[in-house]
């Protein structure tokens, strides 16, 4: 996809840049666009950098032998949290073993979609939330990882896919709180 690179790069402007595009004039978008510069291009990277990561190395296979951080097995997939967060509550659907999502068969993506269903329904039910979104990044980890992101009721500055800036930005949700969520969210998914 060499040409798909060399595109972009033809619709540079003078400084060698790419112009902010339409997601900066959206009213949700977290940045005034007074003095906003888009990044440089990178050069072409094929093959891709290897970044798996061994599972002794992974946050997630941490995260599925912890308890306070599991929320839920079944026979393929888990349900984990991160240790801290700065939204309402977020939530990981994510493999047992350290697998990514092109490790699934038919059977997996069915546990998978189910699972995700239903962690979205426990986490919806939350007080506070306004709404859940669903997010696949694996940036070449390892694992298969599937976010869910609790936005918080009547926030509406955070709706959409800007959630994720926003949120890094934000301060972090006091640990009391997410652990209430996380009983809760674990009340649900075992029933």
């Amino acid at each position: 996809m060499r040409e798909f690179l060399e595109r972009a790069q033809a619709a540079v402007g003078d400084d060698g840049r790419l112009v902010p595009g339409s997601m900066a004039s959206w009213d949700v978008f977290p940045f005034e666009t007074a003095g906003l510069r888009v990044r440089s291009l990178e050069e072409y990277a094929v093959p891709e950098p290897d970044r798996t990561r061994t599972p002794e190395s992974c946050g997630t296979c941490r995260a599925l032998v912890t308890d306070d951080l599991l929320l839920h097995t079944g026979e393929r997939l888990g349900v984990v949290r991160p240790s801290g967060c700065n939204l309402v509550f977020v939530a990981n659907v994510v493999s047992r073993s350290h697998e990514s999502l092109d490790d699934l068969d038919d059977e997996g993506h069915a546990e998978m979609g189910r699972l995700i269903g239903r962690t979205y329904r426990a986490m919806k039910s939350l007080e506070g939330v306004g709404n859940v979104h669903v997010n696949k990044w694996e940036n070449g980890g390892g694992h298969l990882s599937v976010t869910l992101l609790a936005r918080p009721e009547g926030v509406l500055q955070l709706r959409g896919s800007n959630l994720t800036v926003w949120a890094d930005m934000l301060p972090a949700t006091p640990r009391e709180e997410l652990d209430a969520r996380a009983e809760l969210v674990r009340a649900a998914l075992a029933r």
